[in-house]
């Protein structure tokens, strides 16, 4: 069955019914019903009237009038965080441009265009005098991505690439308008006055930084244009912080395998490898700085990356890298040997949490527990009891009743709820190891140690731990 999509997205079936009815109506039938239809809302006579002059200067006017009113009730200098639901008016920006889709979807281009624009602009404006613009961003993007559908076609291609020039200078990217966005509507006159306008307003200094100047972010876009490496690594390598990862990126993309190791050294020299949920433009995310220097014949190289990592972090993920860098070196069980070795060290200092994590991830959980019996499982206590329900039931029941008797050191009933779960586990796992009458035994110890606790008792019975 056929759809007609509208406001909102919302579909309306268009019925077998309805489509005999419209095909039994002659010319002048149809026509009075396609004005009354029109009749019914703003948004449908101006897109009836655009598709009769789609450069109409009427419509036009009238779609300007209904973005300002839009903009006109937005409000981003709200403050209290209590207000959650505060209406900002972004939505009816949105509307607004859900309206120029739809008639960009019909093909009233030169009009949409200009709205764009104007819509565009008035955009930076509110952005430079809020406190909040972010709240704008997704509608911001919207728009730019529809102005650059729009540009397709240009009448002007030349007086577009000015403006999208001047456009960008003057909000510094906000609104962000990328190159990518307008290329496709440029011809050779417009590259050459894109080119020309970018460069009279200078940078791509010694402190270039395509990430905090526009004008150098134009520059970089047009280097990765033209596939220029060289002028694009120029480009992000000028600021205070080189941007390692974009420069890696064009250099590896570029077939350019000895340039590659050489920022990668530099960036491990300044620290500026990282775990990738870290890694920015200036970050290169450890595995693929691994992956770089294995490639490149130099595994003492990404070794050492990996053992940094570990060493600072502990983490099951690090441990994860090491041992995957090491198998792909062959020197897993070397590497291994001194991942647990340092994390044995720190345990001494700081308990036995990371050292329990790593002995699970690593597949052995008496080891695990020997780690636990030695450093305590601190924050870990809870993966140790959940991998031990089968090999170790009464260890883990014992542990969970553990942790019981330290929540409940402190009264706090809105607590009581979890804290009777667990121990409705720990004597499930009891059962599992044959020892039920000792859970029975601490659970009637309990009730007469909290029994003064009335809300603890209440949540015990719930449970059926009478």
């Amino acid at each position: 069955m056929k759809n007609v999509i509208g406001p909102g997205g919302v579909r309306y079936p268009v019925t077998p019914d309805i489509e005999r009815f419209l095909r039994s109506m002659d010319r002048d039938a149809l026509q009075s019903l396609v004005l009354e239809m029109a009749g019914y809302s703003p948004e449908a006579m101006r897109s009836l009237q655009l598709r009769a002059t789609p450069e109409g200067e009427p419509t036009a006017s009238e779609l300007l009038t209904a973005v300002d009113a839009a903009l006109a009730g937005v409000d981003l200098d709200y403050h209290d965080p209590f207000y959650e639901d505060v209406d900002d008016g972004v939505q009816g920006i949105e509307e607004a441009v859900d309206e120029l889709e739809r008639h960009l979807d019909g093909g009233a281009h030169p009009v949409v265009v200009r709205v764009l624009q104007h819509l565009l602009t008035r955009l930076g404006d509110l952005a430079r005098d809020a406190d909040n613009a972010d709240a704008l961003f997704e509608v911001a993007e919207r728009a730019s991505a529809l102005f650059g559908r729009a540009a397709e076609g240009h009448p002007d291609p030349v007086t577009l690439a000015r403006w999208v020039v001047d456009f960008r200078v003057e909000y510094g990217g906000w609104p962000s308008l990328a190159l990518d966005a307008v290329a496709h509507a440029f011809d050779e006159p417009a590259w050459d006055a894109y080119r020309t306008s970018v460069a009279t307003f200078g940078g791509g200094g010694p402190a270039a930084d395509p990430y905090r100047s526009e004008i150098d972010h134009m520059l970089l876009e047009l280097a990765d244009h033209d596939g220029d490496v060289d002028r694009a690594v120029a480009l992000l390598s000028g600021g205070d912080h080189p941007y390692y990862r974009e420069i890696l990126q064009r250099l590896r993309d570029a077939g350019r395998p000895a340039d590659v190791l050489a920022w990668l050294d530099r960036a491990v020299t300044q620290g500026c490898v990282d775990v990738a949920w870290r890694a920015g433009p200036a970050i290169v995310p450890v595995e693929d700085a691994v992956d770089a220097y294995l490639e490149g014949g130099r595994p003492e190289a990404a070794l050492a990356i990996a053992r940094t990592l570990f060493d600072r972090d502990l983490t099951v993920d690090a441990f994860r890298l090491l041992s995957q860098v090491a198998e792909r070196c062959g020197r897993q069980d070397e590497q291994r040997t001194w991942a647990f070795e340092q994390a044995t060290q720190r345990a001494r200092r700081s308990g036995g949490a990371h050292l329990v994590r790593l002995h699970l991830a690593d597949g052995n959980s008496t080891h695990a527990w020997e780690a636990a019996d030695t450093f305590g499982a601190g924050h870990a206590w809870r993966e140790l009891v959940d991998a031990s329900e089968d090999a170790f039931p009464l260890r883990a029941a014992r542990l969970c009743l553990a942790q019981v008797l330290e929540s409940l050191t402190t009264p706090d009933s809105k607590r009581y709820p979890a804290i009777v779960d667990l121990l409705v586990k720990a004597r499930a796992l009891y059962d599992t190891a044959g020892h039920r009458a000792e859970a029975d035994a601490e659970i009637i110890r309990l009730r007469e140690v909290y029994r003064r606790r009335p809300a603890l008792m209440s949540a015990m019975n719930r449970a059926g731990l009478s």
